[in-house]
């Protein structure tokens, strides 16, 4: 195949309307490849996990709803990285797209997680009620209403405006076009990038305290995986410091991940009882209302361990910097 003047080889451009196509293999990715060619690896890589989970998602595969929503998700973040080196304005017909697609998963997958964290075991043995204990009446009210908003879903993922987003998403994937920007090393056009979005993860771990507000810790954790999305974009072509960069940004974001489960399980928990069609006993009332109260506290405590994890690894963090800001000079 004859490359571009942007380094990325010519495919079929034509828009394959069969989803279930291979998307072509991109080329692989080093320190000396184009931005288009580490571009268009990300695009394709990312849009096959999409176009592969969101095939799943009729037969309720295990796993789907997550596969779905995280590589909509790591679609959306690349393109707040690289979007405006794609022509005809693609990333802005795209980002609200992929918000609306992942968004439309998001109650499903919620619920998901809240059933698998009661099966799992309790990671405090002295935890009152226990995790068995709240899940023997909630469970069930759980996969009720996780059927319930996943039919929901479906239905609007199988519109015209679905279909048109995978459709434009597969004919970008194969045949990007850049702008002629994108021609330049990938080592010096992405590293400035990956930083920006690496500083704007960095401020609110300076102020924030592990008892400030939900809100505000999660506006930090959104932050935190946009940094570890944008270094995974240069990681192939950046080499070994953005794959640490990605590696630092993602132990952060564990944690904070936890204390949003624990947001959202209040919030559910607050749902159930509130439910009027299936009434609770006094001794369930009882028992959520403790788990409820005990929800702040797991929060806190997700929110000092990811505090404590970005203290420790502040002298690391500067070190990748350096050295990511060297690269391509």
């Amino acid at each position: 195949m004859t490359p571009r003047p942007d380094g990325t080889p010519v495919a079929n451009e034509g828009s394959p309307l069969d989803h279930s196509l291979a998307l072509p293999p991109a080329t692989p990715v080093g320190a000396r490849s184009t931005t288009g060619v580490a571009v268009m690896a990300h695009l394709r890589s990312q849009t096959s996990a999409l176009v592969q989970a969101h095939a799943l998602l009729e037969g309720d595969s295990p796993d789907a709803v997550h596969a779905a929503r995280v590589a909509a998700r790591r679609l959306r973040s690349g393109l707040r990285v690289y979007g405006d080196l794609l022509r005809d304005d693609i990333a802005t017909q795209l980002r609200p797209e992929l918000s609306w697609y992942a968004g439309r998963l998001s109650p499903a997958r919620d619920l998901e997680v809240f059933d698998l964290w009661l099966r799992s075991p309790d990671g405090d043995t002295d935890a009152q009620p226990t995790r068995a204990q709240i899940g023997a009446s909630l469970i069930p009210w759980l996969r009720r209403r996780r059927e319930h908003v996943l039919h929901e879903a479906l239905v609007e993922l199988r519109s015209e405006r679905a279909a048109a987003l995978l459709d434009l998403l597969v004919a970008v994937a194969r045949a990007p076009r850049f702008t002629r920007i994108a021609r330049r090393r990938a080592s010096t056009l992405l590293a400035p990038r990956v930083l920006r979005a690496d500083r704007q993860a960095v401020r609110p771990l300076g102020h924030l305290r592990p008892d400030d507000s939900p809100e505000a810790w999660h506006r930090a954790r959104i932050s935190a995986k946009r940094a570890r999305y944008a270094a995974e974009v240069g990681a192939s072509a950046l080499g070994r410091p953005c794959a640490e960069l990605a590696h630092l940004w993602a132990s952060i974001s564990e944690p904070l991940g936890e204390a949003q489960d624990a947001t959202i399980q209040r919030t559910l928990v607050l749902e159930r009882v509130s439910d009027a069609s299936t009434p609770l006993s006094a001794a369930e009332a009882f028992t959520f209302g403790i788990f409820v109260a005990s929800t702040r506290h797991r929060e806190v405590a997700c929110h000092r361990e990811a505090r404590n994890i970005w203290l420790d690894a502040r002298h690391e963090h500067a070190r990748i910097r350096r050295a990511m800001s060297g690269i391509g000079v």
